[in-house]
């Protein structure tokens, strides 16, 4: 059952897919206040956006940096525009341990466009190489990356010639009957064996080659599974061996939300393009940002004009950006509160994996994210229950249609004990009415 849509409201995105839709009014700290006075705790910090949560003063900061200037015409600099992007780079560079330069786009999907643009422009546009449990978008092109056909059903990029290597998550991966953590040799020889004659996937021997390997450092819509690192390194020397561009997706997993800066950094891989976004504006403004090591965005190889967009240097969206830097220059050591962060959320998890074994089957935390992976396709039903607990407060956790066992939990990173509690009571709560569910059918 569906909630009923309003005739004025479109039916075709992602919010009147429950019974269940809160409307909200206003927003503090880690929480969410509905229309009806009900409060809900987001353990999903918006998608991931809202790392610093709901705090209003970094929109007043972002308009005294923009209040002078609300837009900028087409093809102009600001002094803004470079302070932001040179603040940038560093986040970038020193993670990789070379220089680079950044675009920036509009979101995640449009922010993936361009670095396949950045790195077509160098090698060539050819085959693009990603995993199972991939998503990378929904627009026609990054519908393409991602798995889920459900994405290329009205909109696709045909002509773009996509291979998927086995899944990176041992629950699912076909390499690993035992459906142990870890892979093995054999998980290895899957994920690098294209390449040959035999492959069906050109390699460096080849006209038509690999141009570029996507990976997620951990696949949020995979259902929070991380590749091992072993497996990941693998893939990404393989493809380098081949002369393929290596592209970071660190739209959800970058500026700490896996513990250090990057995910890449946890495999100690060194991609050549990383697209970031949620966590540079707080989700207050649309901005994604692409750094590519040099020479791949010198404009003598992604020449000026390769791609515009009319809002691409929006003062307001620098403006937060700036606000939201300066915030995370001013954390002393996120990477190590980040650590905490996950040990506080394992304690807990694993506290509910003990007091419902018919229910959940295994829990990880890592950094300011969790994954609690079910007994079965439980996760639509358990996400609904934890918005109508019966208790002080709702609570909002994800599930996706790629993971339906799995429920993510992603909350503001600036969390604290006592809102930790709160989660994990309606997670109680709802998994024991969840049992009853279960054990009512037929």
């Amino acid at each position: 059952m569906t909630a009923t849509v309003p005739p004025y409201a479109g039916a075709g995105n992602l919010i009147y897919r429950a019974a269940h839709v809160p409307r909200f009014r206003r927003a503090e700290g880690s929480y969410l206040y509905a229309a009806d006075g009900r409060r809900y705790l987001d353990a999903e910090a918006a998608n991931g956006t809202v790392a610093w949560g709901y705090d209003k003063r970094i929109l007043q900061d972002a308009l005294a940096y923009c209040e002078d200037m609300p837009a900028l015409p087409s093809f102009c600099e600001s002094d803004l525009r470079l302070e932001v992007l040179q603040r940038l780079e560093r986040l970038f560079g020193e993670a990789n341990d070379t220089p680079g330069r950044v675009e920036l786009d509009l979101g995640g999907a449009q922010g993936m466009e361009t670095a396949l643009r950045i790195a077509f422009s160098a090698v060539g546009p050819g085959t693009v190489v990603v995993f199972e449990g991939a998503f990378h978008g929904r627009s026609g092109v990054t519908s393409m990356l991602s798995s889920s056909p459900r994405y290329r059903e009205l909109l696709a990029a045909w002509g773009l010639e996509v291979v998927r290597l086995p899944s990176p998550d041992c629950g699912r991966c076909p390499h690993s009957a035992a459906r142990t953590p870890g892979c093995t040799s054999g998980c290895v020889a899957a994920a690098t064996r294209w390449g040959s004659e035999l492959s069906g996937v050109g390699g460096t021997g080849f006209n038509r080659k690999v141009s570029a390997f996507i990976f997620e450092s951990v696949q949020n819509v995979g259902g929070m599974a991380e590749p091992d690192h072993v497996l990941l390194r693998a893939a990404v020397d393989h493809a380098r061996r081949n002369g393929a561009v290596i592209i970071a997706d660190e739209i959800f997993t970058g500026m700490h939300r896996t513990g250090p800066r990057w995910g890449f950094q946890r495999a100690g891989v060194t991609p050549d393009v990383v697209v970031a976004s949620k966590a540079l504006t707080n989700g207050a403004a649309a901005l994604s940002a692409v750094w590519a090591r040099e020479p791949l965005a010198d404009p003598t190889t992604y020449r000026p004009g390769s791609h515009s967009s009319t809002y691409i240097g929006i003062p307001h969206a620098l403006g937060v950006v700036r606000a939201v830097l300066d915030r995370w220059d001013g954390w002393a050591d996120p990477a190590a509160d980040m650590d905490g962060l996950a040990d506080r959320m394992s304690a807990r998890l694993r506290k509910l994996q003990a007091a419902h074994p018919d229910l959940v089957s295994d829990c990880r935390a890592f950094g300011g994210t969790a994954r609690l992976v079910l007994t079965g396709d439980h996760a639509p039903a358990l996400r609904q229950l934890c918005l109508t607990a019966d208790s002080d407060a709702g609570l909002i956790v994800a599930s996706t249609g790629m993971a339906p066992d799995v429920i993510n939990i992603h909350p503001p990173l600036v969390i604290n004990d006592p809102d930790l509690d709160v989660m994990t009571e309606v997670l109680d709560q709802a998994l024991n009415a969840l049992r009853e569910t279960v054990e009512a059918r037929p």
